[in-house]
């Protein structure tokens, strides 16, 4: 595909606006982060880079859109719906389906896949403030399972914690360098397997102990 649209010509607003957020998500997943910018971003869309600030009021609020469309926890939200939650030794499960499905989602989305290293690797405010929305509603599924956690000496954020960063890393290193980590290749499917088994046995096992901690109290 050709990276330039051009030239300009008159379109609606709704139209104008999609191709400037898909413009976003192509030189992400193209070029990463560095190869974002206003100009870049208007001339791959085809559109005046005046359109920016007339739809979005700001490059920033173009670049919060385009994150929030593809952000991961809207995608989960939208699937398990906390209405619909279970309750006591059923949580443990409820909580591996949501990251093993946040391992298949981060696996598949490259522009995710940049997007989380641009917010690791830079300090900016638009991406500490979507980084804590984020938190925000990471923070009420994980809330649900605070009864059983409370004063056992085993702290579930911790160990999610833990979880997502080893989601993070594996992916990266499968996708960009096509490698091994602890002999661990999560573009083989059966290591894939092995991956997403493990992950769930991980919140398991840190739901089991803190069972026994608070009955040996």
């Amino acid at each position: 595909m050709d990276k330039k649209r051009g030239p300009y010509r008159p379109r609606d607003k709704e139209v104008t606006m999609q191709l400037l957020i898909e413009a976003v998500g192509l030189i992400l997943a193209e070029d990463g982060y560095r190869g974002l910018g206003v100009n870049k971003v208007a001339l791959r869309a085809g559109v005046d880079k005046k359109n920016i600030y007339n739809y979005f009021e700001s490059y920033n609020n173009l670049l919060k859109t385009y994150i929030k469309s593809k952000d991961f926890w809207t995608h989960i939200f939208e699937k398990f719906h906390l209405s619909d939650a279970p309750k006591g030794e059923e949580m443990p499960d409820y909580l591996g389906a949501i990251f093993k499905e946040q391992f298949k989602y981060f696996s598949s989305e490259k522009e995710m896949q940049q997007f989380i290293f641009w917010q690791i690797s830079q300090s900016n405010v638009l991406l500490k403030e979507i980084s804590d929305e984020r938190e925000v509603k990471g923070a009420v599924i994980a809330s649900l399972a605070d009864p059983h956690f409370k004063n056992s000496g085993v702290r579930l954020a911790a160990v999610l914690a833990l979880v997502l960063g080893g989601v993070y890393y594996v992916v990266w290193h499968a996708e960009y360098n096509k490698s091994v980590v602890c002999g661990l290749d999560v573009n083989q499917e059966k290591d894939r397997e092995d991956f997403l088994r493990t992950i769930g046995q991980v919140i398991s096992w840190a739901w089991e102990a803190a069972g026994k901690e608070k009955r040996t109290e």
